[in-house]
């Protein structure tokens, strides 16, 4: 399924940028299929009737704040790159609709310029290099007003430049145009070891500074149930659910299909986000069956930006938010929590 508004944005990037968004991975099959994409597809909804279910409500709560819908904007590189503003143009449209924002530590807006306008932005950081680096990034985060701290697990760094995503190098383009971000001490993004060599002990560290700091630590990339449990015995707070788009390969499980695994394996002892894949607000609904807390939307949303700025951005998670309200109607329910998993069904490809 192609990004929507693809002809716009492509036009508006141009080819090379507009690779790196859509995000192939190098050892994708020409013409594949997103395999994230086609993971929601394999499921069908099995609405409710005479339920007595009133207009619904889309509103979630976690970490002690209040949620709008269950949607993240999710994080992504150089944001100035793909559009006029940037993300900066994103975080009022979110503000109004009380959504929160990942912020990535290679966005080019300053952090201040957001939490100044948003006060669900939450800092993603890659969980890669000296851990004292991470600390003091987290410290300077939490000043700024960040509401939570994201590190990211699974491939914080590509170790190979042939591996890039797209076959283009975000890094390389921020350093040609002389642009700096938010975890760099100059142009481009920060240059980190190739294997990050982290372990338990260091995300221990983060999330005792994100304790003292009053952060929750949420871990993105997890795709193992052992490495769920060990994310909460660590200190997390959550876990993102996530293949990294795969685009670093199309060889790696989707989150959706982890999704009962790792439920299963946490006994409810620690909050879901799923990313990869959503592409409506029907697949918002399918992440919250299948155990999501809240899903993460990314490309779709850098789409809108790109090709028709924040009003563009906008009107899609408008759209999103009212499928989501009617979908969740004819399922029987007036809220998130009175869904049930049994009504997801798998289908086969044929179904």
């Amino acid at each position: 399924m192609p990004l929507p508004f693809a002809d716009e944005t492509r036009a508006a990037l141009g080819e090379a940028v507009y690779a790196y968004l859509v995000g192939r991975a190098r050892d994708a099959q020409p013409g594949e299929e997103d395999a994230n994409e086609r993971a929601f597809r394999r499921y069908r909804l099995l609405p409710r009737v005479m339920t007595g279910s009133g207009a619904p409500d889309l509103s979630v709560v976690l970490f002690g704040k209040a949620y709008g819908a269950p949607i993240v904007a999710g994080a992504y590189a150089g944001d100035t790159v793909f559009s006029e503003g940037g993300i900066a143009a994103l975080a009022p449209v979110l503000n109004a609709l009380r959504l929160p924002l990942l912020v990535s530590e290679e966005a080019v807006t300053p952090l201040k310029a957001l939490t100044g306008v948003h006060d669900l932005c939450w800092l993603q950081l890659r969980a890669a290099g000296p851990l004292q680096r991470v600390l003091d990034l987290a410290s300077s985060s939490a000043e700024a007003g960040i509401a939570a701290l994201v590190l990211t697990v699974l491939a914080p760094v590509h170790p190979r430049p042939g591996l890039y995503p797209g076959g283009f190098s975000i890094g390389e383009e921020l350093m040609r145009r002389e642009l700096s971000t938010i975890g760099s001490a100059g142009a481009g993004i920060a240059a980190l070891p190739a294997f990050p060599q982290w372990g338990w002990s260091d995300i221990a560290a983060v999330a005792m500074l994100c304790r003292e700091r009053g952060l929750p630590l949420i871990l993105k990339g997890i795709l193992h149930p052992e490495d769920a449990v060990r994310a909460r015995d660590a200190g997390a707070a959550a876990v993102v659910v996530s293949n990294i788009g795969l685009r670093q390969s199309s060889r790696w499980v989707t989150g959706l299909d982890q999704m009962p695994a790792i439920r299963d394996a946490l006994q409810g002892g620690l909050p879901l986000l799923l990313d990869g894949g959503v592409r409506s607000g029907t697949d918002v609904l399918v992440a919250c069956m299948a155990g999501a807390s809240l899903a993460v939307v990314t490309r779709p949303l850098v789409a809108a930006l790109a090709s028709g700025g924040a009003p563009r951005a906008r009107d899609l998670l408008l759209r999103w938010v009212d499928e989501l309200a009617a979908m969740l109607a004819w399922m029987g329910s007036a809220s998130l929590d009175g869904i049930s998993a049994d009504q997801l069904v798998p289908v086969t490809e044929a179904g």
